[in-house]
């Protein structure tokens, strides 16, 4: 006898897929792009709706030097100046703390006429 499948549960197959799917994709980000030299800078990423201002001051209270806003506002790139500067950015609510080198990379554009030979 063949089970009978329900929008229930086939809702959750796709829920536990999508769940398990970006947790994947949140895990790789973090590991691949984590920064090499955490003392000669890294990208400190804030959610989307977080505005300049209050990114960097959430980035730099923890105890960094403000260098530069990354290619979106949220994104501030800095030098830590504490030991313990990683979890503390992290305390203040930072998604993702980068390499910024390696997050130039990945957010790069490409402009139209641009000799790449």
């Amino acid at each position: 006898m063949k089970p009978v499948r329900t929008f229930h549960r086939t809702l959750l197959d796709a829920t536990l897929i999508a769940g398990f799917a970006a947790g994947s994709l949140f895990a790789a980000a973090s590991l691949a792009l984590a920064p090499k030299n955490p003392a000669a800078g890294v990208a400190v990423v804030f959610s989307p709706w977080t505005n300049a201002a209050a990114a960097l001051a959430r980035a730099t209270d923890p105890g960094s030097r403000f260098v530069r806003y990354g290619q979106y506002p949220f994104i501030v790139i800095v030098v830590p100046e504490a030991q313990d500067y990683l979890a503390r950015v992290s305390a203040e609510g930072a998604l993702f703390v980068l390499d910024p080198e390696a997050l130039a990379a990945c957010l790069g554009t490409f402009t139209r006429g641009t000799d790449v030979s």
